[in-house]
């Protein structure tokens, strides 16, 4: 139905957002308008306002997609002509030149990319941020809520992500062909260590793989269960009985069931672990749904071969997929007064309206969180590098039930423990999982 009249009532609706907009904008201002009719290409002489506006980011892709964007938002506005001067740098470069520069007051970008393991730092004391509420209420109702939680504190949101990040099961099909599997038969944990039984018993491969130097294979089932590294109340919950759970669910499969080990490399992003997908060595991997591009840019031999369904339920009914990674785009408190609303009219357009999350996945292959895209063309076609299977539908089934992730004060701190520390000593040592979150919750609570 979208699909079909889409585009007249996405440009509807995003003019009824824009116009909206103004209006606010005109009922807050100062009522000087000499200014605004003296000014370089000013709206009051009928021409779009130009706003230069720097943009800072981590990710190549970024700045192409948000490039696309302003373009696309120059032939739709009236009021302003959005003049975006991106960068890109490395990860850790990136951040801590924002960190110095929104600490010292001066030389911060105007919106910026903060990845959600950083995110939490900026959220400390006085927010350099501003609050993006306004602009997210307006889309509310068509947004995959739990997307939100990640970049709140005390109930206002500060950035704004480029994917729902929906946590999935990787099938290799051959695989479980050749072991006897039928992948649909996969419900639960217990069906997923029976079927690897099956896999190591009739195969050379291992069922999963288990990182030690990262995060994602211990964080992805302990969010599912219903655990995380803090509750909605910002409570740190590292050392929790759902935490202790799943990271026992993983240790089992490790040391007693003997159907998984250790990546190749030590994590899923890796060049020993591409190679290791690629030969078929392990028959399944858990990851977020961005990770479909890594199969596409490094394993060349699984094309066709993929299957993607939702992760093992731990009871009927729970949690069947989570949210991983991620990257808010952020507005800082730098930015100068008579930009800020061009920033955020620009920052919706870009990110929250109908033609942005579909951008979201056909530019950058990523999962959107607004609900009411899963129904378009672009989203439903079949994949053919995963079973041929309309990879988005399948996702979509899996909205209500997608346990959600907050992100506390030392967020950055909790997932260094379970990157750094937790991982590799159930894992590699055999560490007792209870155990091993309990020092790592202790030392987190001890920075406070």
């Amino acid at each position: 139905m979208l699909a079909i009249t889409g585009f007249g009532r996405r440009r509807l609706r995003w003019k009824a957002v824009l116009i909206a907009g103004l209006l606010v904008a005109a009922s807050c201002g100062s009522g000087d308008d000499d200014s605004a009719a003296d000014g370089d290409g000013g709206a009051a002489n009928g021409e779009a306002q130009d706003i230069e506006l720097e943009f800072w980011t981590f990710v190549d892709a970024h700045t192409d997609f948000m490039q696309a964007r302003a373009d696309e938002f120059n032939e739709q506005s009236d009021e302003y002509n959005i003049i975006l001067n991106a960068s890109s740098a490395d990860f850790e470069d990136m951040h801590d030149r924002l960190l110095v520069a929104l600490q010292s007051g001066s030389g911060a970008p105007d919106i910026v990319d903060i990845e959600i393991q950083r995110f939490a730092t900026f959220l400390r004391g006085d927010v350099p941020l501003h609050p993006l509420t306004d602009i997210i209420d307006n889309h509310r109702s068509e947004l995959v809520e739990e997307r939100t939680a990640p970049y709140r504190a005390d109930g206002v949101e500060y950035g704004i992500d480029y994917h729902l990040g929906a946590w999935v099961m990787y099938y290799n099909s051959e695989i479980l062909d050749a072991a006897g599997v039928d992948v649909d038969s996969i419900v639960t944990w217990d069906d997923y260590i029976a079927a690897g039984q099956q896999v190591v018993e009739n195969t050379d491969a291992w069922m999963a793989s288990i990182e030690t130097t990262d995060r994602f294979s211990v964080l992805g089932p302990m969010l599912q269960n219903g655990g995380g590294t803090y509750d909605e109340n910002n409570e740190l919950i590292l050392d929790s009985p759902e935490n202790i759970e799943a990271l026992q669910l993983i240790s089992d499969m490790v040391h007693e069931h003997e159907i998984a080990t250790a990546s190749a490399g030590g994590q899923h992003h890796s060049e020993p672990y591409y190679q290791a997908l690629n030969e078929g060595q392990y028959a399944s991997v858990w990851m977020p749904l961005w990770y479909v591009t890594r199969f596409k840019d490094f394993m060349p031999e699984t094309e066709g071969k993929i299957l993607i369904r939702p992760m093992p339920e731990f009871s009927p009914d729970g949690f069947i997929s989570t949210m991983g990674g991620g990257t808010g785009t952020a507005i800082t408190t730098q930015i100068e007064e008579d930009k800020l609303e061009a920033a955020k009219a620009f920052l919706e357009f870009a990110k929250l309206t109908y033609d942005a999350q579909v951008s979201l996945y056909t530019d950058l292959g990523f999962d959107p969180f607004r609900n009411d895209v899963y129904d378009d063309e672009a989203l439903t076609a079949p994949d053919p590098w995963f079973g041929n299977e309309p990879v988005m539908t399948n996702v979509q089934a899996m909205f209500d039930r997608l346990a959600p992730e907050f992100t506390g004060p030392r967020y950055p701190e909790a997932v260094l423990q379970l990157r750094d520390v937790v991982a590799y000593q159930v894992v590699e040592e055999g560490a007792d999982p209870a155990e091993a979150l309990r020092q790592a919750a202790e030392e987190i609570r001890s920075l406070d």
